[in-house]
């Protein structure tokens, strides 16, 4: 009987062994992984922001993701934040666009705006380093400056952002020789206000700035470079670092102008007017 026993037990021990190797993770046993795997809490979100994205854009996305609601973001895009030193602040749309750092964030389902923007600009000073701003100093210009030319970089390079060493010495060539090129001619700079915040300003499309409202006006001279000399009154999108170390160390040229072609990912550069011409021609600007 005994040994009857050993063996009735030792045929339950393998029944049970083979039972729980059968079952899969999550079948409801007790199941250790190799792979240790991250799961958020139920109340978070995961929200990556691109490069270039306006604080319009960004707003959007987090009322789509229930973040917070877009018009507390945008309200709270307009107050001064301790740490970033803002130019010509009252003359902006958005005190905070060129600052809302792009990148992936994870954060409470209904937040608090105000926590939302902080945790970005938290994210942005991390990444701005004395030696940029000391780097800014040494061009002439404040860091302020240098992030409202990373945006205009980054605009003009959103199809291909390995050119914008490249744009940027033609805006720095510009910016040395008012005298010859007092606008830097950037479409992008028109666009922020034609198309980025036209619901915010109430642009209307297809009529002549002078028939516009006040508020079109007033900010189109101020951002738009066809309009006011030299840059622009602030940032008209959020940067990354590639566009800002751009705007920090411009590609050694000569060239004053660029375009490209219909794509947006040929770029013609030209040290001379006629030599602009000729790619216009290239890039098939003129038939």
């Amino acid at each position: 009987m005994k040994l009857y026993k050993k063996i009735a037990i030792l045929m339950l021990c393998a029944v049970m062994f083979f039972s729980f190797a059968a079952c899969n993770p999550g079948d409801g046993i007790p199941f250790l992984s190799t792979k240790s795997k991250t799961t958020l809490p139920d109340n978070t979100v995961t929200v990556t922001f691109p490069e270039g994205y306006t604080i319009v854009q960004i707003a959007q996305k987090l009322e789509q993701n229930k973040v917070c609601s877009a018009q507390a973001f945008l309200e709270a895009c307009k107050k001064p934040v301790a740490g970033i030193e803002i130019d010509n602040a009252d003359d902006r749309v958005f005190l905070l666009e060129g600052y809302i750092f792009p990148d992936t964030y994870e954060f409470y389902l209904e937040s608090d705006a105000q926590s939302v923007v902080d945790k970005f600009i938290e994210n942005y000073n991390s990444k701005i380093t004395d030696e940029m701003k000391q780097r800014a100093k040494t061009l002439g210009y404040t860091m302020d400056q240098m992030m409202t030319l990373a945006s205009v970089i980054q605009k003009e390079c959103d199809a291909d952002i390995d050119e914008c060493a490249n744009v940027s010495s033609v805006f720095h060539n510009r910016l040395k020789d008012p005298a010859s090129f007092p606008k830097l001619e950037s479409d992008v700079t028109t666009f922020y206000i034609s198309q980025n915040l036209k619901d915010v300003i109430g642009y209307q499309d297809g009529v002549a700035l002078e028939n516009q409202n006040g508020e079109v006006k007033k900010y189109m001279e101020l951002y738009s470079t066809y309009y006011r000399s030299g840059l622009p009154v602030g940032p008209i999108c959020n940067p990354g670092l590639k566009a800002i170390n751009a705007a920090l160390h411009p590609a050694e040229t000569n060239y004053v102008f660029f375009l490209t072609d219909e794509s947006g990912e040929h770029f013609y550069y030209a040290s001379t007017n006629a030599e602009h011409n000729a790619n216009g021609l290239k890039a098939g600007h003129f038939k």
